[in-house]
């Protein structure tokens, strides 16, 4: 069998798969699992018409994903992603001297991007989930991290993290903050703050049994 026909077979099982379950758990799992398939190979892929259910509605969408190779890049690896109503673009650049010994790092990075993303796509197209978007500039990272939008797509993610790596949300938080403190303009003073409104949400939702336990 021909490479690219390989190639498109996996994807079709997949998309299958997602079709058949329409769970944005096992979705999310499904796609995680692509990402690093592909990584290994470093093959970009695109996979179309992604399709899951929420009680009487229904999302659709379309996933692409990217590998940039660099050799001089300053970190292992870093993920670029985003998503919309109807898609979800994720974009890896890695510094290939470094793996397979970050690999584990990916994959818990990988599944937390996904989540996050995952979330965004339902409050978007689920009546549910719906919120009132906040018109705060984004690159004001303090106002961005406690937007109605952005609380529970960080907690959603790192849940997926803390599990991931098998340790408890409040250290996968911590985790994530140390890697991204340079992107505060007073860590010390707000990221308290954000960490505070993140656990607070994330202890709600568990008592609602909307998010899947966590220690």
């Amino acid at each position: 069998m021909k490479r690219s026909n390989l190639i498109e077979n996996i994807i079709q099982r997949v998309k299958n798969n997602l079709l058949s379950e329409r769970k944005s758990d096992n979705i999310s799992l499904l796609l995680s699992r692509m990402v690093i398939n592909q990584f290994k190979k470093n093959e970009d892929f695109i996979i179309e018409g992604i399709e899951f259910e929420r009680g009487d509605d229904y999302a659709n969408f379309d996933m692409s994903c990217t590998f940039i190779r660099d050799e001089e890049f300053n970190h292992p690896f870093s993920i670029d992603a985003s998503s919309d109503m109807q898609s979800l673009d994720i974009e890896i650049t890695y510094r290939p001297e470094d793996f397979p010994t970050h690999m584990n790092d990916l994959v818990a990075e990988v599944k937390e991007t996904i989540e996050h993303e995952l979330e965004h796509i339902e409050q978007q197209n689920f009546e549910d989930m719906s919120i009132i978007y906040s018109n705060d500039d984004e690159e004001d990272n303090f106002k961005y991290l406690t937007s109605n939008e952005e609380i529970p797509a960080y907690v959603r993610g790192l849940i997926r993290r803390s599990k991931t790596k098998k340790i408890s949300l409040s250290d996968a938080m911590d985790e994530w903050f140390d890697e991204n403190q340079m992107k505060f303009d007073n860590p010390d003073k707000e990221w308290p703050i954000v960490k505070k409104l993140w656990m607070g949400h994330a202890n709600d939702m568990r008592l609602k049994e909307k998010v899947k336990k966590f220690k």
